[in-house]
């Protein structure tokens, strides 16, 4: 969706029969505004996606979570459809969730990790959700993503930033076939797709999901590998770095209280970071723009994710 497209926020409010809809958006990555209901109820109003079988299947297996206890936010109950197609996309109303935001202490890294081990262990319904389909690329277009890379890099004056991603290209393809051939030995689960430091809130000793909108059915280790990648990416609270050895042993110990990892995932580790470093990763490094890199801790969290390693996200002894 671009802002050519969007729709005006006068059609927002009438859809949804919100008053006070804010013209500035809660992030610069996304159109999220706040409203206040007929009844006076501080929501917001953001973009859940474009295919209504998705939107729908991602309603429901939020409120399986909420259901179970697991704090996630869901579709505010209104006297009309939410979500529902406004323009080209499918808009929802959230309730506003008053509370924390990150800024990097243990305590909310704990948690978050067992927030994640909670949606994890959870179990919730994922018909309908989007199943993780292997990348089927050609090493013609890897080439092309590292001369891409290799330019974004250059343009930041560190060229062994580019040195560590060609590696990490190398690796992704020697391996590629070997981890989706071992597909039946990874566990899948619903997943957000998404868990990031900026999607949580604290309103209590656990924090809240507030962006669950992008998710899909996929092996839960791709979702632990996702943090270990992109858990600071955007996040104005957060230090400009991935996690450290000691931050990400105080969310293994959170994730752990819900979830046991197979032998398998242990096994298969390496090769799923590796895969997640370089799909998700990657992408990141390229689709940050200007505004992003010239942010002094965004530039330096992304030149640290360009120099990420599997030895710096080992997995807790079993």
């Amino acid at each position: 969706m671009t802002e050519e497209n969007a729709p005006a926020l006068t059609e927002l409010a009438a859809a949804f029969g919100l008053q006070d809809l804010q013209p500035e958006s809660l992030t610069r990555f996304a159109r999220v505004h706040r409203a206040r209901t007929v009844d006076g109820v501080e929501v917001v109003v953001k973009v859940a996606g474009a295919q209504p079988e998705r939107v729908g299947a991602m309603a429901r297996w939020q409120r399986g979570l909420a259901t179970q206890g697991v704090p996630v936010v869901t579709a505010l109950e209104l006297d009309r459809e939410n979500p529902q197609q406004v323009g080209e996309d499918w808009w929802v109303v959230y309730p506003f969730l008053d509370g924390a935001a990150y800024t990097g202490t243990t305590e909310q890294i704990e948690s978050a990790g067992e927030l994640l081990g909670l949606i994890h262990a959870a179990g919730a319904g994922t018909e309908g959700l989007r199943d993780y389909e292997w990348p089927d690329t050609p090493h013609e277009d890897v080439v092309s993503d590292l001369e891409t890379l290799e330019a974004v890099l250059t343009a930041q004056g560190d060229p062994d930033a580019f040195a560590a991603v060609r590696a990490l290209a190398d690796r992704w393809w020697d391996n590629k076939a070997r981890l989706e051939a071992r597909d039946g030995d990874l566990p899948r689960c619903g997943v957000s797709s998404d868990y990031k430091a900026n999607n949580l809130i604290w309103a209590g000793p656990v924090p809240t999901l507030v962006d669950p909108d992008n998710g899909g059915h996929e092996p839960r280790l791709f979702e632990l590998a996702f943090v270990a990648t992109l858990f600071h990416n955007e996040c104005d609270g957060a230090a400009g770095r991935l996690l450290d050895a000691g931050e990400w042993s105080r969310f293994l110990t959170g994730y752990g209280r819900h979830v046991e990892l197979t032998a398998a995932e242990r096994e298969l580790w390496p090769l799923v970071l590796d895969h997640i470093l370089w799909e998700e990763g990657t992408w990141a490094l390229e689709d940050n723009d200007e505004t992003a890199w010239s942010d002094p801790r965004q530039r330096a969290y992304l030149l640290d994710l360009a120099r990420a390693s599997v030895d710096r996200f080992p997995l807790l002894p079993a």
